[in-house]
């Protein structure tokens, strides 16, 4: 058997020091299903990551793992350390933006473009049009996961070979995130009679009910009041959302929450007792973190709560704890006057399927660096209508209004949409139905035979095949 190595720069947690378990990101699990393709071909897998602490060497999930301390200002070097140390043929799947030294003969991965913000400076995006360029011209070949990186090399890099690039979707398994029964029934159907008794129920409801609220800033009588102190609320939380940096003990935590302490929020909305009524669940299963728009969600979530009271909120991602945005995330759910209604927990790859399982919507709210979001396949593999940035990779996911619905990036499309959909139970249905149609044709089957043909191909170029000893 021979090795391969893959080079990133996250697989097991060094994001909390927990370098034996691997981190719940869209990256990791990738990287986790490509072991056990390569593992399929009669290959050992090995990955070597950066480490945001001391240098590390593990095994988890049949898989070496070796972590690298790293200066990140120079996060080219690192990977040259990585390259040396790698084992056999060398995969880079991540970094690419990085004006990396590729070992020759090498595949790389783009796992979504992450200078996709408009306000990044226009130097800074030349700048990784000439890294984009130097992976283009070291790499044998690049795999893609959504059409916007190949879209942005043909406009702004050159390349000879039209398959250089090669775009395979993120995948979900369509047998094991599958629609849950109807709550509205006690009986257990498989997924077939699910599906079924979903359809003809929704598509019974041909009219759609009313709006009972506008789409406008004024719009949830019930909600917060726009006082100053509200407003001041969201301009501190906005400029968050805008540095998605860190900042010194002393800076926007400290200051929001001794805001906070001062200007405490008027509830004007009674939370129900529990059980009083159906509930209606949103889930945002993402990592919380500014990119994937943790403050618009909570932002929205404000207005939400405050003007529905049977809806109610989970968090179902990875945090990372003592981080600004983890640390006011805490403080904003701790102190929130609808706390009862808000949940947040962190699943494995598989247990998340219980999440989907009990939410009505779901959210992908991102505001840059996306591909095609691992969240966005499973819960339309669930048949959840899914509400989502037109960001990345999920433009090619979500044809809006048809399977799911696509609001610019920020807070003010993202509550209207919500709303429209929290009030409209046979719009969730009927993009639901369509969701899962068309998660089907994303089956981790058909990713595994198209990276499996890749991986033949590359591997046979190198002169690494089943059985060769490296």
């Amino acid at each position: 058997m021979g090795v391969v190595s893959i080079l990133t720069h996250s697989f097991t947690d060094g994001y909390n020091r927990e370098f034996g378990r691997v981190f719940g990101g869209g990256l990791e699990r990738y990287i986790l299903d490509l072991c056990s393709v390569i593992r399929g071909l009669g290959h050992i897998p090995e990955v070597h990551q950066l480490s945001y602490f001391e240098a590390f060497q593990t095994r988890t999930e049949q898989i070496d793992v070796y972590g690298y301390d790293y200066d990140m200002e120079n996060v080219p070097e690192a990977f040259d350390r990585m390259a040396a140390a790698a084992r056999g043929p060398i995969i880079y799947a991540s970094c690419i933006w990085q004006p990396i030294n590729y070992k020759p003969g090498s595949l790389g991965i783009c796992h979504g473009i992450n200078w996709d913000r408009p306000g990044l400076p226009i130097d800074t995006k030349r700048q990784v049009a000439e890294h984009i360029q130097l992976a283009l011209d070291g790499l044998v070949r690049i795999v893609s996961v959504d059409s916007h990186f190949q879209t942005f090399c043909r406009a702004a890099c050159t390349y000879n070979d039209p398959e250089q690039i090669v775009l395979i979707p993120n995948a979900v398994d369509t047998s094991y995130f599958i629609p849950a029964p109807p709550r509205r029934t006690l009986a257990q159907h498989d997924e077939e009679e699910w599906l079924a008794a979903w359809k003809d129920d929704s598509t019974r409801q041909t009219e759609e009910p009313e709006l009972l609220i506008q789409e406008s800033e004024d719009s949830f009588p019930h909600g917060y009041p726009e006082t100053k102190s509200h407003s001041e609320r969201q301009v501190r939380l906005k400029s968050l959302d805008q540095n998605h940096t860190e900042i010194p003990d002393g800076g926007y935590v400290e200051n929001t929450i001794a805001w906070a302490t001062h200007h405490p929020i008027q509830d004007h909305t009674n939370d129900e007792p529990a059980g009083s009524s159906p509930t209606i669940r949103i889930l945002y299963p993402r990592r919380i973190s500014s990119e994937r728009g943790i403050i618009p969600m909570m932002l929205a979530a404000d207005k939400l709560l405050g003007a529905f009271a049977d809806v109610e909120i989970e968090f179902a991602g990875e945090l990372v704890e003592g981080s600004t945005v983890g640390r006011v995330f805490r403080y904003w759910q701790r102190t929130h006057p609808h706390a009862a209604r808000i949940h947040q927990h962190t699943y494995d790859f598989r247990e998340i399927r219980h999440a989907y399982h009990q939410a009505d919507i779901v959210v992908i709210p991102t505001l840059f660096s996306e591909g095609t979001s691992y969240a966005c396949l499973e819960a339309m593999s669930c048949g959840l209508p899914v509400i989502a940035s037109n960001v990345g990779g999920l433009n090619d996911l979500i044809q809006d209004g048809f399977n799911g619905l696509l609001v610019p990036p920020g807070e003010q499309a993202l509550t209207a949409a919500l709303a429209r959909l929290v009030q409209n139970r046979a719009e969730r249905e009927r993009l639901g139905i369509y969701a899962r149609e068309t998660a089907l044709s994303y089956d981790l089957s058909i990713w595994r035979s198209r990276w499996s043909r890749v991986l033949e191909s590359f591997l046979a170029e190198t002169g690494l095949k089943e059985g060769i000893q490296t």
